[in-house]
């Protein structure tokens, strides 16, 4: 079991420290079946690509009855339509990040997503209407773990 509310205020405070605000609106009312260390690091890997590429992130936390939804949004330029499912490839970034200044390998975005999969989720983005993007993290909660730690459905 998954605390989520107290997984995302450890990364809010890890960011915070460093100068990045990060925002949680809703709540997570119940505790999620999942791996921990797994959970944190999809995570992170949203919010790390939300404070570099749009300045800041907000996480929108909406517990349903069949599946937690964690929505990370930034302030950014958001992201050509055409793109959005290239971004969660492997090695893959948008030609204007391509520049040794601004980092990364492309692989935050791809393990995120498979982090998501192995709980028997999905990853998917979206530009918001005003400006930003919104990277939307669906996991069911039917999912829980067997004895060797692997996710059963």
């Amino acid at each position: 079991p998954i605390d989520v509310m107290a997984l995302l205020e450890s990364l809010q405070a890890d960011y915070e420290e460093t100068g990045h605000p990060v925002r949680i609106q809703g709540h997570a009312t119940s505790t999620f079946v999942g791996k921990p260390r797994a959970l944190k690091r999809c995570l992170n890997n949203l919010i790390e690509n939300a404070v570099k590429y749009g300045k800041n992130a907000t996480i929108i936390v909406q517990d349903e009855e069949a599946r937690l939804l964690l929505k990370v949004e930034d302030e950014g330029p958001g992201i050509p339509a055409e793109e959005q499912e290239n971004i969660f490839a492997p090695f893959y970034r948008i030609e204007s990040s391509r520049n040794r200044d601004s980092g990364g390998t492309g692989w935050g975005l791809s393990i995120a997503r498979n982090i998501a999969r192995d709980h028997r989720g999905d990853i998917i983005c979206r530009n918001l209407e005003t400006s930003g993007l919104q990277v939307i993290v669906t996991l069911p909660k039917r999912a829980s773990l067997n004895e060797t730690g692997a996710l059963n459905s």
